[in-house]
């Protein structure tokens, strides 16, 4: 190829890109910064192309142009090849895959931000911030995110390799793939407390809570503990109708985007229990449990206890491109009642709980369901309960 053709094939390529950022930001550039983009995109791509120590192709550059694209929005979106699109078609995109394991990327590996109650996963004993250096024998690392997905989507058996904190020992898993039903609501009452642990919402989840608010207030609790720890996925509409119950006025969120039409959710001015009210959130706390905390927390309705959510409320959409390519990326938030997005940084909590002690685990030491619950403690002594 002579020098001109690759002068005018950096340059398409460069204005492609350009367009796709344009196409994703939806920002007009300045006519002098579009000619200042398009040179710096064209020296490092003849750098590279002519520098680097072997031979790397077009395409892998560009691959790797459009990914850097994404990654700088945010970790939930993602840049498709045209030549994984085959593939691609065949993956729905969800969280609970048929293990129950809801992941992300981080520092290049795919990371648990939960594992569903009453999945595979979460019985196998996988726990929110392990991180899955392989899949079937596969390295995560070498995998974009919804490949790590897909890879737990199959039909058979999964073999994981997993690193958790204070570990250097990395643990192995076999998950089955199964249609598994999430852990239900949970109630009981300790001491004159009312708690009510909600591990995933799903279809009637409010109702459940409804009920559950009703048979608390009848009791004569005063006093009402909502535990959201480990709520990573499932419905908003039940998360948003279930802060519903414990509100009277205000705004419980707000979904915003540039492309989408924006749409408010305001209390109504019933609710089926007037006492105080804690809610317990961890970092596993996500989606549509966090604009449940944020409603709460927002409003002054409770004081939310624990540890800043994961921070994921938002709307996601796959976007086909001309080169036969795809972007899944974010195009809306939902945000808290003072419309800060709930993305940015998650819901801070009114008391933080210090984790750290646990944050180092050995691995001889009892499995986490029998380590001392420090969040739950500090609400109930926030509470004048006992543990």
């Amino acid at each position: 190829m002579t020098k001109k053709k690759i002068a005018f094939l950096s340059l398409s390529i460069a204005l492609l890109l350009l367009l796709l950022a344009g196409a994703l930001f939806g920002q007009a550039t300045q006519k002098n910064n579009v000619y200042r983009y398009l040179s710096i995109f064209t020296e490092v791509f003849d750098l590279v192309r002519s520098n680097y120590v072997e031979q790397v192709g077009s395409d892998q550059l560009l691959d790797g142009a459009f990914s850097g694209v994404t990654d700088a929005i945010d970790e939930f979106s993602y840049y498709v090849p045209p030549t994984q699109m085959a593939s691609y078609k065949t993956f729905v995109e969800g969280d609970d895959n048929g293990t129950g394991l809801v992941i992300t990327k981080r520092f290049g590996y795919a990371f648990v931000i939960a594992a569903v109650p009453g999945s595979p996963a979460a019985k196998a004993g996988i726990e929110r911030g392990d991180f899955i250096e392989k899949i079937d024998g596969s390295p995560t690392q070498k995998m974009a995110v919804w490949q790590a997905r897909s890879a737990l989507a199959t039909n058979k058996a999964v073999k994981l390799q997993v690193l958790r904190g204070g570990q250097t020992k990395r643990d192995e898993f076999t998950l089955q793939h199964e249609a598994f039903h999430p852990v239900a609501l949970e109630t009981k009452q300790i001491g004159n407390i009312a708690y009510v642990k909600i591990p995933y919402f799903e279809k009637d989840t409010a109702a459940q809570f409804k009920n559950a608010l009703e048979a608390a207030r009848k009791s004569g609790s005063r006093k009402l503990i909502v535990d959201v720890r480990g709520n990573a996925a499932g419905d908003v509409e039940e998360a948003i109708a279930s802060a519903d119950e414990l509100l009277t006025s205000g705004l419980i969120t707000a979904l915003d985007g540039r492309k989408i039409e924006a749409k408010r959710w305001q209390a109504d001015r019933n609710t089926d229990f007037d006492g105080d009210v804690e809610v317990l959130t961890d970092a596993s706390t996500a989606s549509g449990a966090e604009i449940f905390a944020a409603a709460i927390h927002g409003n002054n309705r409770g004081k939310v206890v624990g540890v800043t959510t994961y921070g994921k409320s938002v709307v996601q959409r796959f976007i086909p491109l001309p080169s036969g390519g795809g972007v899944f990326m974010t195009v809306a938030h939902y945000t808290q009642p003072d419309l800060k997005p709930i993305k940015d940084g998650g819901v801070k909590p009114d008391v933080t709980v210090d984790l750290t002690s646990q944050a180092l685990r050995d691995p001889n030491a009892p499995k986490s369901e029998n380590r001392e619950d420090l969040i739950l403690n500090k609400a109930l002594a926030l509470f004048a309960g006992k543990a």
